[in-house]
């Protein structure tokens, strides 16, 4: 029962935190959606998406789960760090960093913070497409309709080896996790303006910002964009790594894993990847560019 009532609590704070969230960005992009001219895929608004319930799943179940998994990964790391993983070497590092970017003020820690993210999110993401690691990061390309609620779309294993352990490298390189918690509301904005259904590319800062279209291009397939643009934020990590792709006068227009065995459902996609996993290591991975 105690277990349960924790549940139950966390689940409280869960809606408490995300709702105000989800419920603000499905009123902003229902509003653009008004305006088709606008939009990447006409007739095909957020609320149309054949996702949507398994986006919601994603978005209302693991942040449930996602503390427990990354008190785990946070033991792990300072043991690592320090040789020890006791309460108070735990609470000194998430609050007491000591790295050399603690010496700057919280703008510098701030600037630092979204560039170095940013580069170490776009080797991470390069090392997801490839290897034994797709099974795992397929989960988010699994969205056939990509629009703003994909960005809920992660299976645990990809959220814990990418941002939460880039995070936890940012914590121990001397960035404040008061920067971190000040940063929470731009990075879900620009989570959900990437994934979201505009043709925006912002003329020649398409160079310098990811967009929606350049995102959704790394959602399409394979052959096309879809190993292309891997930069969450910043554009230019593309540019500089010979992995930019927004061809002129064209769109994206579909999206998927393209393969038809690849689970829909929650629950498959969550079990299917780890089995996926380790049949990797007995036969040729999985990858991409094999569908």
């Amino acid at each position: 029962m105690d277990i349960l009532w924790a549940i139950i609590a966390r689940l409280g704070e869960v809606l408490i935190v995300q709702l105000p969230w989800a419920i603000g960005l499905a009123a902003m992009f229902t509003v653009l959606a008004i305006f088709s001219s606008q939009t990447c895929n006409p007739g095909k608004p957020w609320w149309k998406n054949r996702g949507l319930l398994t986006d919601a799943e994603y978005g209302l179940i693991l942040p449930i789960v996602m503390p427990y998994l990354r008190v785990c990964l946070i033991i792990l790391v300072v043991a690592i760090a320090r040789g020890s993983a006791s309460d108070d070497d735990i609470v000194d590092f998430m609050q007491n960093g000591r790295g050399p970017v603690s010496h700057l003020p919280l703008w510098g820690q701030a600037i630092f913070y979204l560039l170095a993210t940013d580069f170490l999110l776009y080797w991470s993401h390069r090392l997801f497409h490839g290897m034994h690691l797709w099974p795992f990061h397929a989960v988010h390309h699994s969205s056939e309709d990509v629009d703003w609620t994909s960005a809920y779309r992660f299976h645990p294993v990809n959220t814990l080896l990418g941002p939460t352990l880039v995070n936890l490298i940012m914590i121990g390189l001397g960035v404040s996790p008061v920067v971190m918690v000040a940063l929470v509301p731009f990075d879900i904005v620009t989570a959900a303006f990437v994934h979201s259904n505009l043709k925006w590319t912002l003329g020649p800062l398409k160079y310098v910002f990811a967009t929606p279209v350049f995102h959704r291009w790394h959602h399409s397939h394979p052959d096309d964009g879809g190993m292309m643009n891997y930069a969450p934020t910043f554009a230019f990590w593309d540019v500089m790594f010979g992995t930019f792709y927004m061809p002129n006068g064209k769109l994206p227009q579909e999206y998927g894993t393209f393969d038809p065995d690849f689970p829909k459902d929650f629950a498959g996609q969550i079990i299917v990847p780890f089995k996926q996993f380790f049949q990797s290591f007995r036969s040729k991975p999985k990858t991409p560019q094999d569908v």
